[in-house]
C-alpha cells in the first residue's frame, strides 16, 4: 500500500536535499536528525505528483558484462573455436544475498536494474571497445507504482550549487521553487554515472531516499540515464519482473568520448572570491 504524508511544506529549503547529501557521505548514516525528517516530510507530502503506473506486460532490458562460451566442434566433434553465447537466466538477476551496491540499494539488498531500451543498458554497463556484453528482454508482471525522478527539466550534469546559490541570493525562492529545486536536485543525484571506483559512501543520499519511498510502500524509481536520452528503472522487488527471451551477445564496436574542462567552483562575497 502506498502511504502518501499530509502536505507538509512550511520548512522547505532549496538546499535541503544539498545539506541532507553531506551529512550522509560524511557519516551520519543511520541518524536522522530534525531537517533530515522535514525533508523526508516534504518528500512524501508531494511524491503524489509523481507516482507513474506501470503495467503489467511492459517490457525493459537489462545488461551485463560478459557472456557465456560453447565449444565450436568440426565433423569429426574435436574442438576448433568457441562460440559465445548470452548468459544463462539466472545470471541475469541479482543474487539475494549477494547483491553489490548500487545506486538504489545497499550491499546486500538486491535491486533489479532495468533499461527503457537496448542501447540504453548497454551504455550503462560502461562498455569499453572489444567488449561482449549480454541483453535481455524483461516483462512486467504485475501493475507497478513507481516514483518518477525523471522529469527534472535541467540537464543534471550542467547544473551545480553555485548556479543556485547565485539564482536564489538575486531572488528567495517561493516554496514551488525550493520544492521543485529539492526534486531536480534528487532527479541530478539519481541519474549521474556511476563510476566504479566511486567511494560507496556517494551511494548513501539516494539509498536512503530510495529506502524512504520503498517502506512507504512504493515498487520501484524511474530515473534519467545520460546515454541516448534513455530511462533507467530501478525495481525494490526482483521478481516484479521476469526474463522472456534467451538474450543476445553484442560486441561493442566504437565508443565515442565527448568532454569539457571543469572549473572550480567560486562563491563570490562581497565582491571577492573566497578562493585566493
Amino acid at each position: 500500500m502506498v502511504i502518501i504524508a499530509e502536505n507538509i511544506n512550511e520548512n522547505a529549503r532549496w538546499d535541503s536535499f544539498i545539506s541532507f547529501a553531506l551529512k550522509k557521505k560524511q557519516g551520519e548514516r543511520y541518524f536522522h536528525d530534525a531537517e533530515t525528517q522535514a525533508l523526508f516530510k516534504i518528500l512524501l507530502s508531494t511524491a503524489k505528483e509523481r507516482i507513474n503506473t506501470i503495467s503489467k506486460g511492459q517490457h525493459y532490458w537489462r545488461a551485463q558484462l560478459g557472456c557465456d562460451y560453447e565449444p565450436a566442434c568440426d565433423f569429426d566433434g574435436q574442438i576448433i573455436d568457441y562460440n559465445v553465447i548470452p548468459y544463462k537466466t539466472k545470471q541475469m538477476k541479482p543474487l539475494s544475498d549477494k547483491a553489490s551496491e548500487g545506486r538504489i540499494n545497499p550491499k546486500g539488498i538486491p535491486c533489479l536494474y532495468l533499461a527503457s531500451n537496448e542501447k540504453t543498458s548497454i551504455s550503462e554497463v560502461r562498455p569499453w571497445v572489444g567488449s561482449y556484453v549480454t541483453v535481455v528482454q524483461f516483462e512486467i508482471i504485475k501493475e507497478l507504482q513507481i516514483i518518477d525522478c525523471s522529469c527534472g527539466d535541467i540537464n543534471p550534469i550542467n547544473i551545480t550549487v553555485v548556479d543556485l546559490d547565485k539564482l536564489w541570493k538575486l531572488k528567495q525562492p517561493s516554496e514551488e521553487e525550493a520544492i521543485t529545486t529539492i526534486w531536480r536536485w534528487i532527479d541530478k543525484e539519481f541519474s549521474e554515472p556511476i563510476d566504479r571506483n566511486d567511494n560507496t559512501a556517494d551511494y548513501i543520499p539516494t539509498q536512503i531516499i530510495a529506502e524512504l519511498f520503498k517502506t512507504n510502500g512504493f515498487d520501484g524509481i524511474k530515473y534519467k540515464s545520460l546515454f541516448n536520452n534513455g530511462e533507467n528503472l530501478a525495481l525494490f522487488d526482483i521478481n516484479n519482473a521476469e526474463q522472456v527471451n534467451d538474450g543476445k551477445v553484442f560486441q561493442v564496436t566504437k565508443v565515442i568520448v565527448d568532454y569539457e574542462q571543469k572549473k572550480p567552483f567560486i562563491f563570490e562575497k562581497k565582491g571577492k572570491s573566497c578562493i585566493k
